[in-house]
């Protein structure tokens, strides 16, 4: 019985010892994963975001240039009155926003964000300066409106872009992540969690609106008097509006900007994103 045992015992050992082991499962190392490569957008893949893009902000932004340069100076023609001068700077406009942004992309590309809309502000006398002189000269505004003058008050507008589209467009997420997220947490992909992120957008544009609005006033009072350098401008202005310059006309902006913004989550991130290079 005892010997049974043992050689029971004997031929389990042996048959554990010399069972063939089952194969390994084998997994691709990271290595053998495939990496997407990625490359920037060619100039002909960016044109249906940009050109969209100007068309859109232009449907709106004449009417508010056209608002703010009223409140500035004090008068109030009608809406209506408004809205028809509005119509003919749709198409130079739209026209004009789509190669200041074709010119601010490559800055993007080579630089930085920052960068970038600090040359969109610049660029921005070509686009929204035109529309200054031909409202100056309409109304009747300011003195000396010619086109030549419409890079005039560029310090101010590179530094007010630099803060009402840079900040929105660079610290929108971090506003999510920090003041957000901590009172309110979503999952990634749900209705709630893009609200989240629309939220934040917006609130950053607001705060960023106001906090450029001075040196905008700045910039348009440069384009409509263009017989003002950049120290008589500031004391012109402020000698008219007092504390009033820093926020005055601001509602209009706040408007145009929301949109603004907006177009840039929609249409200027996709534009300026990398894609797979096998796309």
């Amino acid at each position: 019985m005892s010997e049974s045992k043992n050689q029971s015992t004997s031929s389990l050992v042996k048959r554990l010892t010399v069972a063939p082991k089952a194969p390994l499962t084998t997994y691709p190392t990271l290595a053998a994963v495939p990496k997407h490569e990625f490359r920037s957008r060619t100039f002909t893949e960016m044109q249906p975001y940009i050109f969209a893009y100007g068309a859109a902000i232009s449907v709106f932004s004449p009417l508010a240039t056209a608002y703010q340069l009223c409140k500035l100076y004090n008068i109030q023609p009608s809406m209506g009155r408004l809205a028809r001068l509005s119509a003919p700077v749709f198409l130079p406009q739209t026209l004009l926003k789509a190669a200041q942004m074709n010119a601010s992309s490559p800055v993007k590309e080579y630089m930085n964000p920052w960068a970038a809309f600090a040359t969109v502000g610049v660029l921005q006398g070509a686009v929204y300066g035109q529309a200054n002189v031909y409202f100056s000269n309409a109304l009747k505004l300011g003195k000396v409106a010619s086109l030549s003058g419409v890079f005039r008050g560029s310090a101010f507008a590179a530094i007010r872009d630099t803060i009402s589209q840079g900040v929105p467009f660079m610290c929108s997420g971090t506003v999510r992540e920090k003041l957000l997220d901590p009172l309110w947490e979503t999952e990634e992909g749900t209705t709630a969690h893009s609200a989240k992120a629309w939220a934040s957008l917006i609130s950053a544009s607001v705060v960023a609106t106001y906090m450029s609005q001075g040196l905008h006033n700045l910039q348009i009072s440069m384009q409509a008097d263009q017989s003002l350098g950049y120290s008589q401008t500031i004391k012109s202005v402020i000698k008219q509006h007092g504390i009033r310059t820093f926020y005055k006309g601001a509602e209009a902006r706040v408007g145009l900007l929301l949109i603004v913004n907006v177009l840039n989550e929609l249409l200027l991130k996709p534009a300026w994103s990398p894609v797979p290079v096998d796309q």
